[in-house]
């Protein structure tokens, strides 16, 4: 943390600006649902169609429970998404505030409506700071006490637009960033380490109490 301390003291003599999102991102969008305009799961489909269960950790995976769409309504989904490599998604509607960051390619997959797609200023702010920051516990409270909706939560594009976040230098970005994606990779490595303890457990239980039928 000294390095990062260093950095902003001598680069952020005056202490760090804060932005609205609108001011360093060069959109904010959202995918498209179903609706009127396309069906799930036709027949031949084979991109993939994102929802909020498949973001986990900041990253996308899809799975088997994942819907399809073809590619005429991919090619509807993406005039309004724009989705390209290094956006950030972020869920809306429902689970508010899961965040990912598109490190894959998108040519076989797009967005639903619940999902905004924020596209940075890479001049302003990196991806992955970016993700990082609007996965912050500090604007995630501000989200859900601003969302709105009785059985399904949401925010508002224009809340998410006027939603104020730190923008240090880029070189003080990085070295957040740095620091973050270790504590990711411990993380997922504990994790790791967890299943494969539970696995042994499991085993040697099951190996402890089973025994052979008296005769």
């Amino acid at each position: 943390m000294n390095k990062i301390d260093n950095l902003i003291k001598e680069m952020c003599p005056n202490g760090v600006e804060y932005r609205a999102l609108n001011e360093i991102l060069i959109s904010i969008s959202t995918g498209l649902n179903p609706r009127k305009n396309f069906k799930l799961n036709t027949q031949g489909a084979s991109n993939y169609y994102l929802t909020v269960k498949e973001m986990s950790t900041g990253k996308i995976t899809f799975s088997n429970k994942t819907d399809f769409i073809d590619a005429n309504a991919k090619k509807m989904i993406n005039k309004r998404s724009k989705l390209e490599k290094d956006d950030i998604l972020l869920s809306g509607i429902g689970t508010i505030g899961k965040v990912a960051i598109v490190d894959i390619l998108t040519e076989n997959w797009d967005c639903s409506e619940s999902v905004f797609l924020l596209k940075p200023n890479k001049n302003l702010i990196s991806s992955k700071f970016l993700m990082y920051i609007v996965g912050s516990s500090v604007i995630q409270r501000q989200w859900e006490l601003k969302s709105v909706g009785s059985t399904l939560k949401g925010i508002r594009m224009s809340v998410l637009q006027e939603t104020k976040v730190p923008i240090p230098p880029l070189e003080v970005q990085n070295e957040i960033v740095k620091i973050l994606d270790k504590f990711v990779e411990l993380e997922a490595e504990l994790e790791a380490e967890l299943e494969a303890r539970k696995k042994q457990y499991e085993f040697y239980r099951n190996k402890l109490l089973t025994f052979e039928e008296a005769k």
